[in-house]
Order: C-alpha cells, then sequence, then structure tokens
C-alpha cells in the first residue's frame, strides 16, 4: 500500500512539475525610456509545449510597483491599449508578446534600468504554479 501512495504522489508531483518545464518565456525584453517616464513595455514570445492549455493570470516585479497584461486593439478606427485579465496559451502553442499587439505594461519603476540589466518578473499560472521570467533592458 504505501508503494502505490508513493507512486501516486510521485506522479501527481511529476505532472504538476511537468507543465511548469513545458512553459517557455523566450528572448524577454523590455524597452529603455528616460526615467521621467513612469511606464515601461515588456515582450517575449510565450512557448506552452504542454498537452494543457493555462493562463497566466497574475505578474509582478519587485522592480516595479505594478505589472499588467495588456494588448493594442484598432477598435472604432482608433489604436486602444485594452487590459487583460488573462493571457490565454493553448496547448502545444506559442503566444507572442510584441509591440502592437499583447505586452506587458511595467507600471512605476523601483528605481532606475539602465540597458543590460535583467528584470525578474514572476508569472502565477491558473493551476496555482509561478515561473520566474528575465527581461532585459534594451534600446
Amino acid at each position: 500500500m504505501k508503494k502505490i501512495i508513493l507512486l501516486a504522489i510521485l506522479l501527481i508531483s511529476n505532472s504538476v512539475f511537468a507543465e511548469n518545464i513545458n512553459v517557455q518565456f523566450i528572448d524577454g525584453w523590455i524597452k529603455q525610456l528616460p526615467p521621467v517616464v513612469p511606464m515601461r513595455a515588456g515582450y517575449m514570445q510565450i512557448k506552452n509545449d504542454s498537452r494543457e492549455s493555462m493562463e497566466i493570470i497574475s505578474l509582478q516585479s519587485d522592480a516595479f510597483e505594478t505589472v499588467e497584461m495588456h494588448e493594442t486593439k484598432m477598435e472604432g478606427g482608433m489604436m486602444k491599449m485594452i487590459e487583460l485579465e488573462t493571457i490565454p496559451l493553448p496547448a502545444q502553442s506559442s503566444v507572442e508578446l510584441k509591440p502592437g499587439g499583447k505586452h506587458l505594461m511595467l507600471i512605476s519603476p523601483i528605481q532606475p534600468l539602465q540597458i543590460g540589466d535583467i528584470v525578474k518578473v514572476i508569472a502565477t499560472f491558473n493551476n496555482d504554479s509561478t515561473q520566474s521570467i528575465e527581461l532585459e533592458v534594451k534600446k
């Protein structure tokens, strides 16, 4: 009986761990702006290689007061930025955060950023797991 319980625990923990491993954050970056500008946009490719659809439900960083998920859309002949509740990550697919589309909005930097700095952001998924993302400050 102990072996069966141990095997069940291992299988459950491996499936939760596998979900985290199968989400990759690739080429994350933030555009450097003058220090007086209170917001920055973050971009990257997010790859979900798992068989499970997931969603990013929140983001936070020690380098910014707030991190939000946004999308730029054309509505009524005007470009509008809309805050997103989640970023869906369909199974075995990629989502690109890019200028003019979905992106992170990093609000109120805690300290000045320099080109080459690495900003860590923690993503929380709808299964309550978290994963660290690195965004490089670029020109």
